[in-house]
């Protein structure tokens, strides 16, 4: 099957240190991209702690992403804060070989941030669509966090 990636590029009038902390913490992100609704039903939440208790969403913890019954589980590979993050899929899911990676640069006073995410359908034939899926259920959260970064 063929791999699919699907790539963010945005802007942020933030330095990097302001701006990551809303990609790292499991249920911020969450809140970010999925509104009111998702941040009260907690449809994404970490359900382990990271291997530094300084950073209990860093490297090594696991959020849970699940609407109603449907589920699967991330697992953060690599968090330098300020930097960058990486992910994968480690339980669950339509998708195989779901990796994510978010660098942070500074960039004219402000934060670039590039999200990749790559995969591959285990249906044939679904890549577009689950393609498509992961952009509308993401890019909402850039919208949020530029606002909360705004208003803190």
């Amino acid at each position: 099957m063929s791999q699919q990636r699907v790539r963010f590029t945005e802007h942020f009038n933030a330095a990097p240190a302001r701006v990551f902390p809303y990609f790292a913490c499991h249920e911020t992100f969450g809140a970010m991209a999925g509104g009111p609704v998702a941040a009260k039903l907690r449809f994404i939440r970490r359900i382990r702690l990271g291997e530094d208790i300084k950073h209990p969403d860093g490297v090594g913890s696991v959020r849970r992403i699940a609407y109603g019954p449907l589920g699967f589980e991330e697992t953060v590979r690599t968090s330098t804060p300020g930097k960058l993050i990486e992910y994968a899929i480690t339980k669950g899911s339509p998708l195989k070989n779901h990796f994510g990676r978010i660098e942070f640069h500074a960039d004219g006073g402000g934060t670039r941030v590039d999200y990749v995410i790559t995969f591959e359908p285990k249906l044939p034939g679904t890549g577009m669509v689950l393609k498509g899926v992961l952009k509308r259920m993401i890019s909402p959260a850039f919208g949020r966090i530029r606002k909360a970064i705004a208003t803190a």
